[in-house]
């Protein structure tokens, strides 16, 4: 499974975005749903994040409420390899939503597309012939005009088996850029126009770490001149959100066990940070009081 990969912050609507979605884009599989055990706004038992497979790229999706909205800050690249192919995935996405640019040639393009879908996710459609590829595509506009380039340099620099495969410079600024962080694909651009958005928690990227030390690295790094929130969610300094992040999070909160799984989550909601020795200590005290049972 990919080490890094978005988020989508949904209003209850994960289920059907992730049906939808499995139907319209190549290779579409729903991996794992997981569930709300015991929340004060969420009926115990209903769908708490559905984490599926879209052309090849990880998605989480979560019913996390109506705080935070997506927006065009971040939205995803869809790299379509047939006329035919793209046609189809746009007409699919356009039912319920809107475009922001039309279907049509651009100097930058012989064929693209930018648009809204009824889930408030947005998506560039191009025609770029080759297998269809999802790659996120995060836009610096407004007080982050120009903020591209440093953006991408410093995200390269905390993962690894990453490169740089695509950069179209603008003077100083970066009309865009395509690379990869741990072999995931990455876009960034600069967009000199004012717009009436930006980053949010809406779209995050979650980062599977293998050890603390990992976990440490990464928050120390994201978070520097940023925000910390809490169970392990961080702004950094360009605004953008990232989940750091056990690989082993899964297992740790596996509901086969609900009261270890609800006990192992109301010690993550005392952190900001995730420390994996505590959660740990939870999981296994329940273990060991089985054990000796």
């Amino acid at each position: 499974m990919e080490k890094i990969y978005p988020c989508l912050w949904l209003d209850n609507q994960a289920q059907e975005a992730a049906k939808f979605y499995t139907t319209v884009f190549e290779k579409g599989a729903i991996n794992d749903t997981q569930y709300y055990l015991d929340d004060l706004h969420k009926p115990k038992g209903s769908v708490l994040t559905v984490d599926l497979t879209l052309a090849n790229q990880r998605f989480i999706l979560l019913n996390g409420g109506s705080d935070f909205k997506i927006t065009p800050a971040i939205s995803f690249f869809v790299d379509c390899e047939t006329k035919e192919e793209l046609e189809a995935l746009w007409h699919a996405l356009l039912e319920g939503g809107f475009a922001l640019m039309p279907l049509q040639a651009y100097p930058f393009s012989e064929y693209f597309g930018w648009v809204q879908d009824r889930f408030g996710v947005t998506w560039q459609l191009a025609l770029s012939n080759i297998p269809q590829r999802i790659s996120p595509a995060v836009m610096f506009a407004n007080e982050k005009f120009g903020q591209a380039k440093q953006a991408m340099t410093q995200w390269l620099s905390l993962f690894p088996r990453s490169e740089i495969l695509l950069e179209v410079p603008d003077g100083e600024n970066l009309q865009q850029a395509l690379f990869t962080l741990n072999d995931m694909p990455f876009r960034v651009m600069d967009s000199p126009g004012k717009h009436d958005f930006g980053f949010t928690m809406g779209i995050s990227f979650c980062v599977d770490c293998e050890d603390q030390a990992e976990i440490d690295y990464l928050w120390e790094n994201l978070t520097q001149d940023g925000k910390e929130w809490d169970c392990g969610w961080l702004e950094d300094r360009y605004g953008v959100a990232w989940q750091i992040e056990p690989a082993n999070w899964v297992h740790l909160v596996d509901t086969s066990h609900p009261e270890r799984a609800q006990a192992v989550t109301n010690e993550l909601y005392k952190m900001k940070k995730i420390d994996i020795a505590r959660l740990e200590a939870v999981y296994n005290q329940f273990t060991e009081d089985n054990g000796s049972n």
